[in-house]
């Protein structure tokens, strides 16, 4: 048993599962431990002996586990791994079959603890009032440890792995030709924005976006999430709240709310001059889109298509300066080519815009760098930031506009920017004839809008993102999920010393039984570690430990009778 199985078997035991607890399972693994326990165990100071709930006490999920790449295929069948399945197992606990509305209002209510929160946990079922506290502790206690221990890339990739486990869903693999991030239980597909408060951005690729909003699979909608962050501390000191918004793009409200988008990215709607007067039958003279740059997704497989080469060639110092522990599918993982907001600058157009330094470096300490303590100067002088920078100069380079292009830009203006027109009239005419069009012609107007056929890039604000009510006017009928009003559905607090007052608040409410069995593990685990590093030499940890087994026991047994 190595380190890792040690830690899980205790998290495995307290995992809710239908509501039991099996003092089976619990002495099973005791057993083992007595006699597998490993030499190399991480060896800790003896606990004090008055122990109390705290940070340590919530089990602890391996973040870096969580994520679709965790998922194995057998026998045709997606299989998640143990830390994921853990995860799940917890967080299932959490208004189970509600949507994300409901859980987040759960989740806030849990961590107010106020009157009619404890009242809730004083009675009923003492099994699956633990089952449900352990569930919430452990979402807030994974969230916290995603937003305070990562960069801002590695958090994304993995707050996209814990919602997909929350909503019940998974996360949606690079080059799968789509915006989504992750989709729900139910196949909702769900494009996630993390950001700072203040700093949110809805935004990306339109000719995705209208990819997606044509897909029926989709139902001809794409979901946002948009969550922003104020924390304040440093590292797992830090502390603050999460403000969650959710809507839905569709086939009605798409012109709407890009019309009243930020300035540049208004251009997207517009449709071509002949498209209008022959409604939508002629398009004659609008340039084909595949003379035009690829989307984000498509151009994110060719780029690792060069990359890979480039790296072939350098394999060996490539190897060597990432300590040995290079693999391509996590610096892929890092890098998000297609959807990472920090990873270009200017408009985020691949193949146009400059890639940003910042945004590489950040990959690359995520990834095959992690390990390292090179500085920024220091790591563009490592062989794979040079081969990502030179790929991406190859890929730009098959893109750069030249005189064909240039024409092709002329017919474009000619097509979309016409009579003299301003930019405004523009918009309300092209917008009047998509919102009075069939369902059927609103996707052949997606396909023919200057944003499709140009690679456009949209863009909401946050300020935008609050008011996508007022931007949708008369067409905010699906706005919203069924069962959702508004576009703000909560606030979340997180935070290792916020926790903590959660738990004071628990240790009131629930059977001390449950507190009690938690200190015994600790003590179990501490002197279990310690008897075997120290060589089998000191019996008294051995002694202790089977004394806290014993406890366990116990315990276990009472809480599993309080219903006999």
């Amino acid at each position: 048993m190595n380190k890792n199985e040690w830690d899980n078997s205790l998290m495995e035991y307290f995992a809710p599962k239908k509501g039991e607890l099996s003092l089976d399972l619990l002495m099973e693994m005791v057993a083992e431990m007595m006699e597998t326990a490993p030499e190399n165990v991480l060896s800790e100071e003896a606990p004090p002996s008055a122990m109390t709930l705290n940070w340590n006490s919530i089990p602890n999920i391996p973040i870096s586990e969580i994520g679709w790449s965790a998922m194995e295929t057998k026998d045709g069948v997606e299989v998640p791994s143990a830390q994921r399945s853990q995860l799940a197992q917890f967080l299932s606990g959490i208004e189970k079959g509600k949507d994300l509305s409901a859980k987040i209002e759960a989740l806030s209510n849990f961590y107010k603890m106020d009157e009619s929160v404890r009242a809730s946990f004083e009675g009923g079922d003492m099994k699956q009032n633990i089952a449900k506290a352990m569930s919430y502790l452990v979402f807030f206690k994974t969230l916290t440890q995603i937003l305070t221990q990562f960069n801002a890339s590695s958090a994304g990739f993995s707050f996209e792995s814990f919602l997909g486990v929350l909503l019940g869903g998974k996360q949606v693999q690079t080059g799968e030709g789509t915006i989504a991030d992750l989709t729900d239980e139910t196949g909702v597909p769900i494009s996630l924005k993390l950001y700072k408060e203040g700093n949110l951005e809805v935004g990306g690729s339109f000719t995705d976006l209208s990819r997606d909003l044509r897909k029926p699979e989709f139902k001809n909608t794409m979901q946002y999430i948009a969550v922003t962050k104020t924390l304040s501390g440093e590292g797992m000191d830090q502390q603050g709240t999460l403000d969650w918004y959710r809507f839905n793009f569709n086939l009605d409200n798409l012109y709407n709310i890009i019309a009243k988008s930020s300035k540049e990215s208004r251009k997207n709607i517009l449709l071509p001059k002949v498209f209008i007067a022959t409604n939508g039958e002629s398009v004659e003279g609008v340039p084909e889109k595949a003379t035009s740059i690829p989307s984000a997704e498509e151009m994110e497989n060719e780029f690792y298509d060069i990359l890979t080469s480039i790296i072939a060639e350098n394999e060996e110092i490539i190897s060597q300066q990432s300590g040995g522990n290079f693999s391509l599918e996590d610096l892929k993982q890092s890098l998000d080519f297609a959807k990472s907001e920090t990873l270009f600058g200017g408009n985020k157009i691949r193949g146009k815009d400059k890639m940003a330094v910042k945004g590489v470096i950040q990959s690359l300490k995520a990834s095959v760098l992690r390990d390292t303590e090179l500085k920024q100067t220091q790591m563009k002088e490592t062989a794979i930031y040079k081969a990502i920078v030179k790929a991406y100069g190859v890929l730009a380079g098959r893109y750069k506009r030249d005189e064909q292009k240039a024409r092709r830009q002329e017919t474009l203006n000619e097509m979309y920017f016409y009579d003299g027109l301003s930019e405004e009239e523009l918009l309300e005419r092209s917008k009047a004839f998509y919102n009075a069009a069939s369902p059927e012609l609103k996707i052949r107007c997606l396909e023919y809008a200057y944003g499709y056929i140009s690679n456009g890039h949209f863009n909401l604000t946050q300020g935008m993102v609050q008011k996508i009510s007022v931007l949708a006017g008369d067409k905010a009928a699906q706005l919203f999920p069924e069962g959702q009003s508004q576009v703000r559905i909560g606030q979340l607090e997180i935070g290792a010393s916020n926790i903590q007052q959660v738990l004071s608040g628990l240790s009131g409410v629930l059977n001390q039984n449950i507190f009690q069995i938690f200190e015994s593990l600790k003590v179990l685990t501490t002197n279990i570690q310690g008897y075997f590093a120290g060589g089998l030499t000191d019996d008294s940890k051995a002694k202790t430990a089977i004394t806290a087994a014993e406890e366990i026991e116990t315990k276990t047994a009472d809480i599993a009778d309080v219903e006999k």
